[in-house]
């Protein structure tokens, strides 16, 4: 038993640790300068692998719940599927806003076909952007939902040390105010959003690594 417990805590390492970096290779090297349609059709390519980086980040995310089911299901088990559901509602979320995000391709790959002319394809190919831009923030509610709970669980069996674990909880408390905030308030300033994400990317880096290090600590769950 114990040592199922740990493959999942490092199975869940590993998730968090190439989720992290791929979603910063994607945000900081692949994906700046291409939402407008002008750069999109010059760097197609270049927008198909952010496209394909994501795909595979949400795919690692579905494992990601499972594992994180599986490790926490002997602490509390409602709290665990609770926390599954919403994690796997984040990576269901995370392929929709990836069909979104792929419509300006779409439109303007195919402009021959509509009767629009090129300024109404680029000011509806910019709609898409906008609604993947909404749909990314609740994306990011529901992850920080999904891992509040997971991390409490963590916390609670002291499967982690409580600096780790509270630091992980003050994350997600933050990114979910955030990006409630983002919606309930359309010019709250986006610089704001990136102060709060950053030390999210931070910690799930060190998560992934303690985890995958060090794994969880059975001694008093098992004792």
């Amino acid at each position: 038993m114990e040592t199922k417990v740990q493959e999942q805590a490092k199975i869940v390492g590993f998730t968090y640790l190439v989720t992290t970096l791929i979603g910063a290779v994607n945000n900081f090297l692949v994906k700046p300068g291409l939402h407008n349609p002008e750069a999109l059709v010059t760097s197609e390519f270049q927008f198909r692998i952010g496209v394909m980086l994501d795909v595979t980040m949400y795919a690692l995310v579905m494992w990601m719940a499972v594992a994180l089911y599986l490790l926490t299901k002997s602490i509390n088990k409602n709290r665990a599927k609770l926390g599954f559901i919403f994690r796997t509602a984040e990576a269901v979320m995370g392929f929709v806003i990836v069909l979104i995000y792929l419509a300006p391709l779409v439109i303007l790959k195919n402009a021959d076909n509509y009767q629009l002319n090129k300024d109404s394809l680029h000011s509806l190919a910019s709609v898409f952007f906008n609604i993947y831009g909404m749909g990314s923030n609740l994306h990011l509610i529901l992850m920080s939902i999904g891992a509040f709970i997971f991390i409490s669980l963590l916390l609670s069996a002291a499967y982690i040390p409580k600096w780790l674990g509270y630091w992980g909880a003050f994350t997600y408390v933050t990114v979910f105010l955030g990006f409630t905030l983002q919606i309930l308030l359309p010019e709250f300033p986006i610089k704001v959003l990136m102060i709060v994400m950053a030390p999210g990317a931070f910690f799930e880096l060190t998560f992934g690594i303690w985890l995958l290090a060090k794994g969880v600590s059975l001694e008093n769950h098992y004792a």
